[in-house]
């Protein structure tokens, strides 16, 4: 295949028939390329249409595995045994370098697979660590907004540019591994956050607000599950985020909201529902009062129609 004047092939999309390396056998050194792949500067992207395969690699860089369906996956990382996994559409999987994994599915998935080279990742990773300590492990299914943003916006560049513009695939895969990295940010376990949350703790709270949207999320809740005082857990989350748990459940339940009116088609009342609002009433009040519209003039402005 011919390379343009910016020395890459052109992006196909493609599905290889042999998708088979078997896991109880030796693990491979290369990634397969069983879908339509863009190359840059120690990037490669590897967009596979809805398929099902069977792996064993090990290869010396980073690896994100980023589903857009629900994947079920048999796993086996490093020496540990097979066990089933289960992914959720729009989260991720980071592996670190020289990590074994033998994995299987039984469904087609459509999945994106970013491989970062270990140098470059580990340039991306003092970037954004900006001199704090960073460990390398495995992450699975990372269920992270900005994550599904830049999957998706990798999905959409590759299928709707005929050649990749190599410096914005370096520039999503850069912003790709920051987020993985603040994940794996470590923290003195013998400091004291005097006024607020420890980073761990609050994703854990996010992370439970997030999954929860659509019931009636409870503050006193919030805070038995951490072991905190209502009233204590209250100013600490106050300190540490600018926002009374209150006020972050709302602005979650909007963000969400958002997001549903400009993707999907359902209703507004059925999406007041799924964001955890009482009723359409109370959802359009609470949106008008922080977008500065209604709902219905929203999606006409920004909606796909």
């Amino acid at each position: 295949m011919e390379k343009n004047a910016t020395g890459l092939k052109p992006f196909e999309m493609r599905v290889s028939e042999d998708r088979q390396i078997k896991i109880d056998g030796p693990p491979v050194r290369e990634l397969p390329r069983w879908g339509g792949t863009a190359v840059c500067d120690g990037v490669v992207a590897i967009l596979h249409p809805p398929i099902d395969f069977e792996i064993s690699y090990e290869v010396d860089s980073y690896v994100f595995v980023l589903p857009f369906s629900l994947m079920n996956v048999d796993m086996a990382i490093g020496d540990g045994p097979l066990c089933r996994y289960q992914l959720r559409s729009g989260s991720g999987m980071l592996v670190p370098p020289c990590t074994t994994v033998r994995a299987r599915t039984a469904a087609p998935v459509e999945l994106l697979v970013v491989e970062v080279e270990r140098t470059r990742g580990e340039e991306f990773i003092a970037d954004a660590a900006c001199d704090r300590s960073w460990s390398p492990r495995v992450l699975l299914d990372i269920l992270d907004p900005g994550v599904r943003a830049i999957a998706c916006e990798i999905r959409r560049t590759l299928l709707g540019d005929p050649l990749v513009e190599p410096g914005y695939l370096v520039a999503l895969a850069r912003a790709l591994m920051a987020r993985f990295t603040y994940r794996c940010i470590e923290s003195d376990p013998q400091s004291r956050f005097i006024g607020g949350l420890a980073p761990i703790m609050l994703r854990k709270v996010t992370g439970a607000i997030d999954d929860e949207l659509a019931t009636d999320i409870r503050v006193e809740d919030l805070a038995d599950r951490f072991n905190l005082s209502r009233a204590h857990f209250s100013r600490a989350f106050r300190e540490t985020t600018g926002q009374s748990p209150k006020e972050f459940i709302i602005t979650r339940r909007i963000n969400r909201a958002r997001e549903l009116l400009t993707e999907t088609t359902q209703g507004i009342a059925e999406i007041a529902v799924a964001t955890g609002f009482s009723s359409q009433a109370h959802f359009s009040t609470a949106f008008k009062k922080r977008v500065g519209v209604s709902p219905a003039r929203y999606r006409n402005a920004f909606g796909d129609d």
